[in-house]
């Protein structure tokens, strides 16, 4: 199939412009990769969208248009298709014509192949095998490479089943390694290839039986990281003591543990974590590390005393996972150029605002990782330090003993800094630390508490910052929320319903425009609908109306009504575009504004 009649079919589709296919033919040239894999690789399209093409070619069913553009929105027309029903070609089928190596599967960690749904089924000396739900995902290829340093010859197989295969072929060699290495204590080592019963794993029941504690802790932490929640509730009840994860966002209930096992438990936490067990009566704090899968990974503990007992939290930091790139974080091609080119300036400000949990450290540190490289020196200031990254000056506050955000910020402009992180500008004598570091030759990136763009200038005109002083030195602000991702293996075309259309702020003309998708349910999403998060994003370029206008005191209002008249894409916007192309539902987009306002 040539690439050029899939690139034809998706510009007929109004799915890639010109400005795109130029890129992508430039990236093929410079890359030495074909042009799809370059579609590919700079987020123009996903697989599904390229599969569906080519299966139109082949059948040679045209490439016809599809519904009129959303002109009123501006939205592009593009068909999400839903989940398959029926394989064209069983994993299965495929599979059985080769013999699975358990050398291979050594070579390639879980955690990598979960993440990129791949299966090692063979190695040589200097090529590896690999079952893949997407062949031309040039990303998993790339981490296989690197991984085993041997090139990889790919063969394609139905995702479904090839999840199940990996399941099956990892959950084997588990077993056998642990029973090889009993009694130890590894984190990962305790639950590889638990049954779950009724969401419970059936080795936690018989770790209560027996008493275990380090082994019922283990478990807690790695079935925690296996479902990638961000954190561990241990909270007793008058009943048990419930232990409840934190996926997606939202709390979910994993197991309820009998009463007296919250003092062991929180006994072996505590111990872990470096806090005084003999006290109960007053909150604690500590941390410690694991590994879990051959994943490193940070558990912060937060321990608080209530009416049933001490209560427990533990916030994962899974260090695997710092390293996010842009692309991945649920930016638009063209937001993410702009973004790029304001974070590689020399000077000025960039402020990232959004509600607590919304992942603005997340969007600094993929920041920070497009530049972080030995001509630059990128010093951070930050509470807490959440993820060590090579590469970067880190620098944590210590309030008790005088060392704050803005005492660091003063003695780090002595040590020739290029690029400042500032975790979040608390008060006015941070950010006037803050402002004089931009004004004097350094890029300055830090955060805000606000609920759009234009907010985070008056927030700042609030705390004391004269408003010429902004106008000098922001360059940008960032907002951002995080919606739940529709999970792509149950997603499904729906209608939205009257309240939906009403919240949003859609005529019935314009919601004809856009397509709604919800998730049935299924194993992969564990029946929520939802698998991962997106991130709705809202980015305020600093011109010279906003700069007039913010200097003659303008009030957030005027501000953000300057913002969209110089094409200011809202979030509001933001989230109808990814309701649009099935990334997430109408009803999430709702769920993470503040109010009908940011609408």
């Amino acid at each position: 199939m040539e690439d050029e009649r899939i690139a034809q079919a998706l510009m007929a589709q109004g799915i890639l412009d010109e400005t795109e296919l130029a890129a992508a033919r430039e990236e093929a040239e410079q890359s030495g990769i074909s042009l799809v894999q370059a579609l590919l690789k700079l987020g123009y399209v996903d697989a599904n969208t390229i599969a569906r093409i080519v299966e139109t070619i082949e059948a040679q069913q045209g490439s016809e248009a599809g519904d009129e553009s959303a002109e009123a929105l501006e939205l592009p027309d593009v068909e999400v298709p839903e989940a398959a029903e029926a394989a064209p070609q069983a994993a299965s089928s495929v599979l059985s014509q080769y013999q699975v190596d358990h050398e291979a599967l050594r070579a390639i960690p879980r955690a990598k192949a979960d993440e990129y749904c791949v299966l090692p089924i063979n190695m040589s000396q200097d090529r590896i095998l690999l079952a893949m739900a997407d062949v031309n995902d040039i990303v998993a290829i790339d981490a296989v490479r690197a991984q085993t340093h041997r090139q990889v010859e790919p063969i394609e197989v139905d995702e479904e089943e090839l999840r199940k295969a990996i399941d099956q072929y990892y959950t084997t060699v588990a077993r056998a390694q642990a029973a090889s290495t009993e009694g130890a204590t590894d984190l990962g080592a305790s639950v590889s290839g638990g049954e779950l019963v009724s969401g419970v794993d059936v080795e936690l029941l018989k770790m209560l039986d027996q008493g275990h504690v380090v082994q019922i802790v283990e478990t807690l932490v790695s079935d925690a990281v296996k479902m990638r929640a961000s954190d561990i509730h241990i909270e007793p009840r008058g009943e048990g003591v419930q232990v409840r994860y934190r996926v997606d966002g939202r709390l979910m209930n994993y197991t309820t543990l009998p009463p007296d096992m919250l003092a062991p438990v929180l006994s072996r936490i505590k111990i872990l974590a470096g806090e005084d067990i003999s006290e109960t009566r007053l909150p604690q704090g500590g941390r410690f590390a694991t590994v879990v899968d051959e994943r490193p990974i940070d558990l912060r503990v937060s321990t608080l005393p209530t009416y049933w007992g001490e209560k427990a939290v533990m916030r994962i930091l899974d260090k695997s996972r710092i390293f996010v790139a842009l692309t991945q974080l649920g930016f638009s091609p063209e937001m993410q150029q702009t973004f790029e080119d304001l974070v590689n300036r020399p000077q000025g400000m960039i402020l990232v605002t959004g509600p607590t949990g919304s992942g603005k450290s997340t969007t600094l540190y993929a920041a920070l990782h497009t530049i972080n490289d030995e001509t630059k020196n990128i010093t951070t200031v930050e509470d807490p330090i959440e993820y060590e990254v090579q590469g970067l000056n880190q620098v944590q506050i210590h309030p008790v003993i005088g060392l704050d955000f803005a005492e660091c910020l003063r003695h780090i402009l002595r040590q020739d800094p290029d690029v400042i992180l500032v975790g979040e500008i608390r008060d006015l004598e941070t950010a006037q630390m803050a402002f004089r570091a931009s004004l004097t030759g350094h890029l300055v990136l830090s955060t805000l508490h606000t609920n759009d763009a234009p907010s985070a200038t008056t927030r700042l005109v609030d705390m004391g910052v004269p408003p010429y002083l902004i106008a000098s030195s922001v360059t940008g602000v960032l907002a951002q929320r995080l919606a739940r991702r529709i999970c792509t293996h149950c997603r499904t075309k729906t209608e939205p319903t009257a309240q939906e259309l009403k919240s949003l702020g859609l005529k019935p003309e314009q919601a004809q425009k856009i397509n709604f998708y919800r998730g049935r349910g299924c194993q992969q999403c564990r029946n929520t609908g939802y698998l991962g998060r997106v991130a709705l994003y809202e980015l305020m370029l600093m011109n010279d109306q906003l700069r007039e206008a913010l200097t003659a005191g303008a009030n957030a209002s005027q501000l953000r009504q300057i913002a969209i008249k110089t094409k200011m894409r809202t979030l509001k916007y933001d989230g109808l575009l990814k309701i649009h192309q099935g990334i997430t539902t109408a009803a999430e987009v709702m769920g993470v504004m503040f109010s009908p306002e940011d609408f």
